[in-house]
């Protein structure tokens, strides 16, 4: 039998939804809304650390600035009612990391070191991923 979780490097998500003018009408639900369209969360999430995340980096990298996780921590604390570990904020980060929508260096987080507009930057990441997924299987298709 082949270990087939062993063998999944990665999913990605990408939710071909309407935007509303409803949905144009608040910075929030317009978070929310590409969270759900990027696959980031799931329909009736509950959970929002992520979109305060999410929403810090929109912020900090639509003034080109290149926050730490520190600095990130700081900006979702004065945005949320009740605490936030910073362990919680830099497992949000990570998993947006590990998506290939974040890069880190010397501590600071940077969606490109191109000069490119945020949607250009996460359009990038996205084809990267699915340029390697759809290599492996034209290869397996081959193989038939």
């Amino acid at each position: 039998m082949i270990p087939e979780a062993e063998l999944i490097k990665g999913e990605l998500l990408v939710r071909n939804m309407a935007l509303s003018d409803e949905v144009r009408l608040t910075r929030k639900s317009l978070v929310r809304w590409i969270a759900l369209s990027l696959g980031l969360i799931s329909p009736n999430e509950s959970r929002t650390i992520l979109l305060d995340v999410l929403d810090v980096l929109l912020k900090e990298f639509a003034h080109e600035k290149r926050p730490t996780t520190r600095e990130i921590h700081e900006k979702v604390q004065k945005m949320r009612k009740e605490p936030v570990s910073e362990k919680t904020v830099y497992y949000h980060l990570q998993r947006l990391a590990s998506r290939g929508l974040l890069q880190r260096e010397k501590g600071a987080y940077f969606l490109s070191k191109e000069k490119e507009r945020i949607r250009d930057s996460v359009k990038k990441a996205y084809e990267r991923e699915f340029d390697e997924a759809f290599e492996r299987i034209g290869k397996a298709l081959d193989s038939l």
